[in-house]
């Protein structure tokens, strides 16, 4: 509660400086009996954003709570921003995994067979975005024509 009473400070201050610099170049005062309104939606505003900010800090330091990275990874302010999968994801990913685990046991789904090795002389056709259209498309035709074959096309 007080992240998100320090948080409405200072952007309810951010909000009102802006708001008054801006009004103050046009020769009007955001004190004015007129600008009640205006005072009224920066109040709200401020107060919207704050909440949210402090909803997505406890969320994530909650969620680092419940599954701790290794090495300490996620401990810095930033590390949010940049996790992997959302704790949904995890679980949904694991949900679709006993599923499938479930329906082959059932024999109702076959066995995801296993990729086959890509060998040096079929890696992927690709040349540069500055090559000349027909190179280009003289790979694209190439991709297609090694997809059809795999079976991966119609």
């Amino acid at each position: 509660m007080t992240r998100f009473f320090l948080l409405f400070a200072v952007l309810l201050a951010f909000c009102l400086a802006l708001m008054a610099g801006m009004m103050a170049q046009y020769g009007y005062s955001l004190f004015a009996p007129e600008m009640r309104s205006m005072l009224l939606v920066a109040f709200l505003v401020a107060g919207y954003v704050s909440f949210r900010i402090s909803r997505i800090i406890a969320r994530r330091k909650r969620r680092l709570e419940d599954q701790p990275q290794p090495d300490g990874a996620g401990k810095s302010k930033l590390s949010g921003l940049f996790s992997g999968k959302s704790a949904a994801q995890t679980a949904r990913e694991a949900r679709v995994a006993a599923r499938r685990k479930k329906l082959v046991e059932a024999g109702k789904l076959e066995e995801a067979p296993a990729p086959e090795p890509v060998t040096e002389g079929e890696g992927p056709v690709r040349v540069s975005q500055s090559a000349s259209i027909k190179d280009r498309m003289a790979a694209r035709a190439e991709r297609v024509r090694r997809a059809k074959e795999t079976g991966k096309l119609d």
